[in-house]
C-alpha cells in the first residue's frame, strides 16, 4: 500500500512538473534554468552547506518530515529544487516580456533554419473573456519555400493582457483596438519574421514583433495585479499583528513594572 501511494505521489509530482515546464513554454528554457541553477549552487555551495548544517545539525536533521528522518543531503536537495524553481520562473518571465530576446534565442538555437518575411493575407483581433482576460490576434500568412507556396493561419500570434481586472465591454473594445493598431504598425514596418526548416518547410515559427520589452504581451502582466494585491494584504495584516503585539507587550511590561513597585513597598 505504501509503495502504491509513493508511486502515485511521484507520478502526480512528475505530471505537475511536466505541465509547468513544457506547457506553453520551450523545453530549452528549463535547460537554461537547470544550467544556471547548477552553477549558482556550485558557487554558493559553501554558504548553502553552512546554512543547512546550522539548521539541521552536522549529521542528521533533528525533526521528522512525514514520519521520516532527513539528512543534510536531503536538505541540500530541497535547497537545489527551490533554487531551480526560482531560476526557472525568472527565465520564463524574462523571455515572456522580451519578444526580441525570444526571437534571438530561437535564431541561435536553430542555425540551419531559414528566415523569411511572409506575405500577410489577413489578421483579426479578438477578445478572450475567460478567467484570464486578454485580447489576441489571429494572423493568416503565406510564404515560399523550396519553390512551393505554403499558407498558414496562426491562432493567438500575440496576446495583450490587462493589469487591472476588466469588467466593462468598453474596456475590452479599447484593448482590442490597441492591439489592432499595434499589429498594424508591426506589419507596416515589416517587423515580423518567419523561421522555417528547409528540410521540412511545414515546420515553421512566426514572430510578429521585435520589441526589447513588451510587458502587456506576457501573462506575467495579468498576474502581477493578483500578486501585488496579495503582497499588500499580507503586509497590512503583518503590520496590524505587529501593532497588536506591541500594544500587548507594552501592557504586559507596564503590569510587571507595577507589580515590582508594589512588592518593593510591601517589603519595606
Amino acid at each position: 500500500m505504501k509503495s502504491i501511494r509513493k508511486f502515485l505521489e511521484w507520478s502526480l509530482a512528475a505530471a505537475f512538473i511536466f505541465a509547468i515546464v513544457f506547457w506553453g513554454n520551450s523545453y530549452r528554457y528549463f535547460i537554461y534554468a537547470l544550467v544556471c541553477s547548477s552553477l549558482l549552487y556550485l558557487l554558493l555551495q559553501k554558504l548553502i552547506l553552512s546554512k543547512v548544517a546550522n539548521r539541521y545539525g552536522r549529521v542528521e536533521v533533528r525533526c521528522d518530515v512525514n514520519g521520516k528522518r532527513m539528512t543534510t543531503q536531503g536538505g541540500k536537495r530541497i535547497v537545489f529544487v527551490v533554487l531551480l524553481a526560482a531560476v526557472y520562473a525568472l527565465t520564463i518571465s524574462v523571455f515572456s516580456v522580451s519578444p526580441s530576446l525570444e526571437r534571438k534565442e530561437f535564431a541561435l538555437t536553430h542555425p540551419s533554419w531559414a528566415a523569411t518575411a511572409p506575405y500577410i493575407i489577413n489578421f483579426e483581433t479578438k477578445i478572450h473573456r475567460g478567467k484570464t482576460k486578454y485580447t489576441y490576434v489571429d494572423i493568416e500568412y503565406r510564404y515560399a519555400a523550396n519553390g512551393q507556396l505554403y499558407s498558414r493561419k496562426l491562432d493567438k500570434a500575440e496576446k495583450h493582457y490587462a493589469f487591472l481586472p476588466i469588467m466593462s465591454r468598453r474596456r475590452f473594445e479599447e484593448m482590442r483596438a490597441e492591439l489592432f493598431d499595434r499589429v498594424n504598425r508591426k506589419i507596416a514596418d515589416k517587423e515580423y519574421v518567419l523561421f522555417y526548416n528547409p528540410q521540412n518547410p511545414e515546420q515553421q515559427t512566426f514572430f510578429l514583433a521585435d520589441d526589447s520589452f513588451y510587458l502587456e504581451g506576457s501573462m506575467l502582466y495579468d498576474i502581477l495585479f493578483f500578486y501585488s494585491s496579495l503582497f499588500l494584504i499580507i503586509v497590512i495584516i503583518a503590520l496590524l499583528f505587529r501593532k497588536d503585539y506591541n500594544n500587548r507587550m507594552k501592557k504586559f511590561n507596564s503590569t510587571i513594572h507595577y507589580y515590582r513597585r508594589t512588592d518593593y513597598y510591601e517589603n519595606r
